[in-house]
């Protein structure tokens, strides 16, 4: 997400800061997230002015200049001093700040749809300019994938994203000063950290929207129960991540990150063989909490990795590789679970409608129904299943063997990638006596 003033706006714009075309879309309206319980978050709008009542939740220092200005501005339009809140290194962070009653944070309108949150109000902000959303090319043209790679909606934007990628690597060796030294990828340990960090991100963003469908969907779970199932454990996964920091200096980063890989694989593999429309809630908790612990033990042995090969006076710059492959990673990891999910869900009741004596057009019509009863009724959670008893399917089952499908391909990443850190990554070195 940027702004920009809507007279101003393109069709296409290059991020340098990410190698990425983007297509943006703009909506006339901004929202401020607010704490439930403040009385702000009971009112019909709230102002610029309001932003001076709130500590205003702020974006971390590897964010371009540009865009921490715009979301965390110093003084209202009058001049009145806006107080900084807690830092908050993704939009989950500074959601559960502000649900935490830390402070307000200002998100454009769409937000409210791609992220409810019964802890968080969205309410409409006056005398601001309107946000724009950009669009990663690449995200776009995998969410089309869906509905066939043969159309233009799918292959021009992922064209794009390759010949925007190639400009930027080749811009990067030709520059004098790049954003990032090309040379630090001739290291095997360096590539595999930094592809380690996309995927550690790419797994757990998508992994939290796979649980929310899965959650609400089938399991019929409030978006607050689906929240609290990352609880559990949390001082669990503080002290493993504490014992990780440990373990890096006495044995090198290489088995603390395939130790983190391989229980990434393991809660993947734990959804892909007990998911289930009536599945046991500890399950999904252990599940989640794996997940959790994988995710968070690597990211210290990639963290440690990538410093080690900062040179003198270039610390900051590559310490941003990390954030910067995270973020790919978070913005890859929905879509491509959800294209995934989507494609292994059609399969499934395709098959389920063709050992039923079903045609295609009466299952495509079941399936279609059901989601239209679920877009017109967001409040109720979950699928009416008389109607599709009398479609002849069980959409319950065949959702749950989509989402298993899609857990076991994708633990095949994080598996990939402990094997490259077994072969690619530096052993310990032995003293020599």
């Amino acid at each position: 997400m940027f702004h920009k003033s809507p007279g101003k706006a393109k069709i296409v714009r290059r991020l340098q800061e990410g190698g990425r075309l983007i297509a943006p879309k703009t909506w006339p309206t901004s929202r401020r997230t607010l704490p439930a319980g403040h009385p702000l978050a009971q009112a019909e709008a709230v102002t610029a002015e309001h932003l001076a009542e709130l500590p205003l939740v702020q974006l971390p220092p590897a964010v371009t200049k540009s865009f921490r200005t715009d979301r965390n501005p110093t003084r209202t339009p009058a001049g009145m001093p806006i107080p900084p809140g807690p830092t908050g290194g993704t939009l989950n962070e500074i959601l559960t700040l502000v649900g935490a009653d830390w402070g307000a944070f200002p998100l454009g309108a769409q937000a409210r749809r791609y992220h409810p949150r019964p802890d968080v109000a969205y309410r409409p902000l006056t005398g601001a300019p309107p946000v724009q959303w950009g669009l990663l090319t690449l995200v776009h043209g995998i969410a089309e994938a869906e509905n066939g790679i043969t159309r233009l909606q799918a292959w021009l934007p992922l064209v794009i994203s390759a010949i925007a990628g190639v400009l930027f690597v080749l811009h990067e060796r030709r520059a004098t000063e790049p954003v990032l030294e090309p040379s630090l990828f001739h290291s095997s340990a360096f590539t595999v950290a930094a592809l380690a960090s996309l995927t550690l991100n790419f797994i757990a963003a998508g992994f939290s929207s796979a649980l929310g469908q899965f959650g609400s969907v089938v399991l019929t779970l409030s978006p607050r129960t689906i929240g609290l199932l990352y609880l559990p454990g949390t001082l669990l996964v503080a002290g493993a991540v504490v014992l990780a920091g440990r373990l890096i200096g006495r044995y090198t980063p290489r088995p603390v990150l395939i130790t983190g890989m391989l229980v990434l694989v393991a809660g993947g593999l734990l959804m892909a063989v007990t998911a289930g429309p009536t599945m046991a809630l500890w399950i999904l908790v252990l599940a989640t909490w794996l997940t959790n612990l994988g995710s968070l033990v690597a990211s210290a042995s990639v963290a440690e990795t990538i410093l080690s090969h900062a040179p003198p006076g270039r610390s900051g710059a590559v310490a941003s590789v990390q954030p910067a492959f995270g973020m790919t990673g978070y913005a890859l990891g929905p879509a491509v679970y959800l294209l995934l999910f989507n494609l292994f869900f059609r399969r499934q009741w395709l098959n389920d409608a063709d050992a039923r004596g079903l045609s295609e057009t009466q299952a495509a019509q079941a399936v279609d129904a059901t989601r239209s009863a679920m877009a017109q009724s967001p409040a109720t959670v979950g699928y009416d299943p008389n109607l599709l008893r009398q479609a002849g399917l069980d959409l319950g089952l065949d959702f749950t063997d989509g989402l298993r499908l899609t857990m076991l391909v994708t633990s095949l990443l994080p598996l990939a990638l402990a094997v490259a850190a077994y072969f690619l990554m530096p052993r310990r070195v032995r003293p020599t006596p």
